[in-house]
């Protein structure tokens, strides 16, 4: 959380929790992006940020319509309203206020919607950089998992690594989960699996959970892994 987003927080972050469960899906968003910043603090940028970008182009250009007198070159023809003939020696100012309140409501709606939208965006490129080097990161699991390394230290390896991209961040959760909150390996993998954007990946922390469970051997169940990864870059070879 930086300073901007601090601020923010100070301002409007308590009174935005109670709107936890109105914006569930922006939670998710942010949770399948692995944004550091809490809820509270990017919602309350959100709506900050949106107010102050609707006021500066309001103002400006409310104050630009002004000053170059554009309602003006607007002819009235026909009978006309007496409240209409009144406010005519005002009609630039009535205009310009117009136009700042349309382009406050406008540029400020606009700034809030990339706001809501911009976490499901880095969702959506984390799922195809972890679609992408997912099978190099099974490899490299596989690898170690066969030279008998335990699968907590595995992944822990894994999410220490800078060449698997998103991939690795996935598994920096994993570790984070274990060496942090203190959980087992399949709760750590229950929760990964649970907000990785990716469904490639989510089924491989499924799958290895599920060795788990049932006793299996998990240095199998990545080699198996690996093969079925590999195989259609073999082929199309």
């Amino acid at each position: 959380m930086n300073s901007y987003q601090r601020i923010c927080f100070n301002i409007l972050g308590e009174r935005l929790k109670a709107k936890r469960d109105d914006f569930l899906f922006l939670r998710n968003d942010m949770m399948r992006a692995r944004m550091t910043v809490p809820f509270e603090a990017y919602l309350a940028s959100a709506y900050i940020t949106s107010i102050l970008v609707g006021l500066i182009f309001g103002v400006l250009t409310g104050f630009l319509t002004y000053v170059f007198r554009l309602p003006d070159l607007i002819v009235y023809y026909g009978h006309l309203p007496d409240i209409i003939v009144a406010l005519n020696p005002f009609k630039a100012l009535i205009g310009g206020i117009i136009v700042m309140i349309v382009c406050l409501i406008i540029f400020g709606g606009i700034t809030y919607a990339i706001f809501l939208i911009y976490p499901g965006i880095l969702a959506g490129e984390r799922k195809r950089n972890i679609d992408a080097t997912l099978p190099y990161a099974i490899n490299y699991i596989t690898a170690m998992s066969t030279a008998g390394i335990t699968p907590a230290e595995v992944f822990r390896l894994l999410g220490q690594s800078k060449i698997y991209g998103e991939s690795a961040v996935e598994a920096r959760y994993i570790a984070r989960e274990i060496d942090i909150f203190g959980k087992d390996l399949l709760d750590a993998l229950r929760i990964a699996g649970q907000y990785t954007p990716s469904s490639r990946m989510r089924e491989f922390f499924q799958g290895a959970s599920a060795s788990i469970s049932a006793g299996s051997n998990l240095t199998e169940y990545f080699r198996a892994k690996s093969e079925q990864y590999t195989r259609p870059k073999q082929r199309r070879k």
